[in-house]
């Protein structure tokens, strides 16, 4: 019976906080009717765990339908937002809005869900990872920001974390140096050991750093190849990578 009156109590929060809630504007869908938060905390009366379920049980309803409708459904963030606002152990939303969120989308709510995510779980790499790709292909191009989220993982203990994953934080730091800076960065990394399986990958990473384009590329990776196997001074590399750099 204290179930049902929890189910009953919660329903009758969630109606109250759409009905007072203020609509946003010029929005076609129903999402136009998301109550604010501190509305549903104010109805919620200390149920915030049930409240939070059940707005992100809706929400996740509505992307269900716009899958199968073809109509587009771009609140699941909001929907993620007020859900963890009420509940910021609830972990589901963090995954999911970092999880389908695409890298380039303009709207930004989900950099509010994701930064929540990372205060509540440090450790958890996974949502790291979403929200600092998100910072860097973003509007925001924020690449100092994501580097510094992913740089504690390098040393993480955690042994889940992939080898690429650990040391992603230095792709996001070469956008933030200076074009010599960058190039002592990745011929340092080139020569490691411990990066040589990854050499064709600093190939575009280069290419970026020198604003070259790919008819630039086999040269560059000649260059990187043969650094990697110690078989090019790199103080020869460096002026010869850096005299390519486009002004």
């Amino acid at each position: 019976m204290r179930y049902i009156v929890c189910i009953l109590l919660s329903c009758l929060i969630i109606a109250g906080a759409f009905h007072f809630a203020k609509p946003l504007p010029q929005l076609p869908q129903k999402e136009e009717f998301l109550p604010k938060a501190n509305y549903a905390k104010a109805f919620a009366m200390g149920h915030n765990v049930t409240a939070a379920g059940l707005f992100w049980i809706q929400g996740v309803i509505d992307l269900g339908e716009s899958y199968i409708t073809g109509n587009s459904y771009s609140w699941l963030s909001h929907v993620g937002n007020l859900s963890t606002q009420l509940d910021s152990l609830f972990y589901t939303p963090y995954q999911v809005v970092g999880g389908i969120t695409h890298n380039d989308e303009a709207d930004t709510t989900d950099f509010i869900v994701m930064r929540r995510g990372i205060r509540v779980y440090p450790e958890d790499w996974r949502l790291a990872i979403y929200l600092a790709l998100r910072l860097a292909n973003g509007p925001t191009h924020n690449y100092a920001e994501a580097s510094k989220i992913m740089e504690p993982f390098s040393t993480s203990p955690d042994s889940t974390i992939p080898k690429h994953i650990r040391s992603i934080y230095r792709n996001f730091a070469l956008n933030t140096m200076q074009t010599e800076m960058a190039l002592e960065m990745i011929i340092n990394d080139v020569m490691n050991p411990e990066y040589s399986d990854f050499v064709h990958g600093f190939t575009p990473k280069t290419l970026r750093v020198l604003k070259q384009d790919t008819s630039a590329a086999e040269e560059v990776k000649n260059i990187l190849e043969r650094l990697s196997k110690h078989s090019m001074d790199p103080n020869e590399a460096f002026h010869r990578l850096l005299s390519m750099k486009k002004l």
